[in-house]
């Protein structure tokens, strides 16, 4: 019999969501398909035109992506609660399969076949993959802010598919047909059906694996954080600043050694500053382990991958962190370690600003604890 009461107790949180291949097949295949969906739409009617199809033979492929998303949320609530796999992978496979046929037709000079039931299926990817992610990502009953931060974290897929019409309009610049995004898109479905082929569970529903990689606390000035991490960005933009205006007035500064030598310099110390927030990340989270266990926390190597192969993700990582420290000096019954909506601002108008934010709660935390700290710059 199953055992309903471990059901319930499971809690996802963001970090278990992060910490799992899972939930980045999840948004590797939908990066593919948000991506070769965008390329390929919007540059359909260009694509056809070449044949001489006319508007209503054009319509039929939009008449059908419309219908199609009736279809793949019908197919999201139905099947995706219970079989979030099959309710992915089979459209996706159908479409895939739909779209090699209709690139040879396309080759062929023809368009009329399969182009209802090819916008049919596109139609119905496109709308069976946010409301299945997002109805399994429920199934782990996480808090309103780590579904949230999940759904935030997979929406940037939709963000990098509005680059894609610029990779689509390379293609077709280069080669002046519209068979080259033709066969991209199939490229990236077939990217996208693998992806989900290696990874047959979806479901959320079992309990997470626990994660505790405490590293010791260590006690950082928050002003020489925030330093290190914005001066050599701002030196950078200023000498390139500074290039503009005086080659308006004739004088090339690149030209100089002196300039050039500063110029490269200052793009190390970018690097530099670049890979000390990758260390910063990397410890924050295992000096927090260090100082209170906790699920709402990432692996300092989970972190580290996170902010170097998912950047778009660490705006949702600061303020998570800002979250749990408020909860923890809240437990304590003091004040809340870091203001959440001045911590959002400075997140995304000066990180650095932010990540100082989090050091000085950090700070004020582990000595609420009478945690053991060493000091470091």
């Amino acid at each position: 019999m199953e055992n309903t009461s471990a059901l319930h107790s499971v809690r996802w949180t963001l970090a278990d969501f992060l910490s799992t291949y899972r939930f980045w097949a999840l948004f590797a295949a939908a990066l593919f398909v948000a991506v070769g969906g965008q390329s390929l739409t919007t540059f359909f009617p260009l694509m056809l035109s070449e044949t001489g199809s006319s508007y209503q033979t054009i319509g039929l492929f939009y008449f059908g992506l419309n219908f199609g998303w009736v279809i793949g949320a019908f197919l999201a609530f139905v099947v995706g609660g219970r079989h979030p796999w099959w309710a992915l992978i089979s459209p996706l496979t159908l479409c895939t399969l739909t779209a090699i046929a209709f690139s040879a037709i396309f080759y062929l000079g023809g368009t009329l076949a399969l182009l209802f039931p090819f916008g049919l299926l596109l139609g119905t990817v496109q709308a069976v993959f946010p409301i299945t992610i997002a109805v399994t990502l429920n199934g782990g009953r996480p808090t309103r802010l780590d579904f949230a931060g999940a759904l935030a974290v997979l929406s940037t897929t939709l963000l990098a598919s509005n680059f894609a019409a610029f990779g689509s309009s390379l293609l077709y610049g280069r080669f002046q047909s519209g068979l080259p995004i033709l066969l991209a898109f199939v490229a990236y479905l077939v990217l996208a059906v693998i992806v989900l082929m290696a990874a047959p569970n979806f479901s959320f529903v079992d309990q997470p694996r626990p994660r505790h990689v405490p590293l010791e606390p260590r006690r950082r000035s928050p002003w020489k954080v925030a330093l290190l991490l914005l001066t050599p960005p701002v030196l950078l933009g200023a000498m390139i600043l500074a290039n503009y205006i005086l080659e308006d007035r004739g004088y090339e500064l690149f030209a100089s050694p002196a300039f050039l030598i500063g110029y490269y310099l200052i793009l190390a110390l970018v690097v530099a500053a670049f890979i000390y927030f990758l260390y910063w990340m990397y410890r924050i989270h295992g000096e927090l382990a260090g100082a209170e266990p906790s699920q709402r926390l990432l692996t300092p190597l989970g972190a580290l991958l996170i902010a170097l192969l998912a950047p778009l993700a660490v705006p949702i990582l600061i303020i998570t962190l800002g979250d749990i420290l408020n909860d923890r000096a809240r437990e304590r019954g003091q004040a809340k370690a870091v203001s959440i909506p001045w911590l959002a601002i400075w997140t995304f108008l000066l990180p650095p600003v932010a990540l100082a934010l989090i050091q000085n709660a950090a700070n004020k935390s582990y000595e609420l604890d009478g945690t053991s700290m060493v000091s470091a710059s």
